[in-house]
């Protein structure tokens, strides 16, 4: 197993684990018709594509011999999707595959996100998670993130609230 960096050549499995993992995981959480209009725009191959090439942005998976079996976005400067946290690495769709999880998968991940900001002398690493989500939220605490304020996730017609949870580096 290893994490590289996403290429184009991964634009297309990546969009479709993206889009499966996060239906697996919210989809039982919220409505149909909300998660269909969320599915439709955010992992539309156009806005997919579109955050993919935004040069603040990078996508990393873990690959399994040629498989994508987990992925993140980090996020930098304008590409964030706060606008308040200078200095820092936004961490977003941390997923790893269902049949893999616990497994340590997780951690990597984070651990390979801390390693990227610290590269680019950055101050911290900041996310956002679904305050419902209470198993993401254990994880990231055990991890060091601290809770520090809220903002709105827009899922369809649904404003949720999420935590911004933030790891000094």
């Amino acid at each position: 197993m290893e994490i590289v960096k996403a290429t184009v050549q991964h634009l297309d499995e990546l969009l479709e684990f993206a889009r499966d993992n996060f239906l697996l995981t919210y989809g039982h959480m919220n409505t149909e018709d909300n998660m269909r209009d969320y599915l439709q725009t955010t992992f539309s191959y156009k806005s997919f594509q579109y955050e993919f090439l935004d040069p603040e942005s990078d996508f990393y998976v873990i690959l399994l011999g040629n498989k994508i079996i987990g992925y993140y976005k980090s996020n930098v400067g304008d590409a964030q999707t706060e606008d308040n946290l200078p200095n820092s690495l936004e961490l977003e769709r941390v997923y790893v595959t269902d049949s893999l999880k616990g497994q340590g998968l997780g951690r990597k991940m984070i651990d390979h996100a801390i390693a990227q900001a610290k590269s680019k002398n950055l101050d911290f690493i900041w996310l956002g998670v679904w305050e419902k989500n209470q198993k993401a939220i254990a994880f990231y605490e055990k991890m060091g993130f601290k809770s520090i304020g809220t903002h709105v996730f827009q899922l369809g017609d649904d404003a949720q609230t999420d935590l911004i949870m933030k790891l000094e580096l």
